[in-house]
């Protein structure tokens, strides 16, 4: 049981991963009950014509399966912040109930081939837990604080890119939709040149 003055928001996400592991199912339904409003607000704003069940559906989902991967010892140490992490697979849960795909970003001066190419590496993977998803979740976060901050607000917060040129005090929107676009860019590199070291250092060890 958590002290009273303690908020869920307080504990790191390897820590509330910890008390799980323990059998701590209070923490389990106090993060269930604490980021699910957010994650309703963000899914209406985004999606405005989804039915309202869906939304909490996708949400009941994302959270089991955090608990699910956690108690089969999938998922033991969170390389990204639990918001992230929870609203990232209810994203996904919400898109997979929509046979078509609502067009995401309504900005045509963004580069689509780079937008589909971060979002496909989010939602497109069978199963969400698999090491694609998490270096991408850990790229984000080790990216410059700049371009994490501006990809969270763009593609997790589902902020327009007025919300964030007031939020990080940018006064050209081109500005910022070059910004995002070499953020992007950027993330894109970093994933594809971890995996290229990853291939080789497999093909060496098949040669040892």
């Amino acid at each position: 049981m958590l002290p009273p003055k303690l908020k869920i928001e307080d504990l790191d996400g390897n820590t509330i991963v910890s008390l799980i592991v323990q059998g701590n199912m209070e923490v389990l339904d106090q993060v269930y009950a604490s980021y699910k409003p957010a994650f309703l607000n963000w899914a209406r704003q985004r999606y405005p014509s989804t039915n309202q069940q869906d939304i909490v559906d996708s949400w009941h989902d994302a959270v089991i399966a955090f608990y699910e991967q956690v108690i089969s010892k999938k998922l033991t140490v969170l390389t990204c912040e639990l918001k992230t992490y929870l609203f990232t697979i209810g994203y996904r849960s919400l898109i997979k109930k929509h046979k078509k795909i609502q067009r995401i970003i309504e900005d045509t001066e963004i580069d689509k081939h780079l937008i589909s190419a971060s979002l496909n590496l989010f939602f497109e993977v069978e199963d969400p837990w698999k090491e694609q998803k998490e270096i991408l979740l850990k790229e984000i976060n080790e990216l410059p604080t700049q371009s994490q901050q501006i990809l969270m607000l763009r593609f997790i917060d589902g902020k327009s890119l007025k919300d964030i040129s007031e939020i990080v005090n940018y006064k050209s929107l081109n500005v910022l939709s070059a910004t995002i676009s070499r953020s992007l860019k950027l993330l894109k590199n970093k994933i594809q040149g971890k995996q290229e070291l990853k291939k080789h250092a497999g093909e060496r060890s098949r040669m040892d």
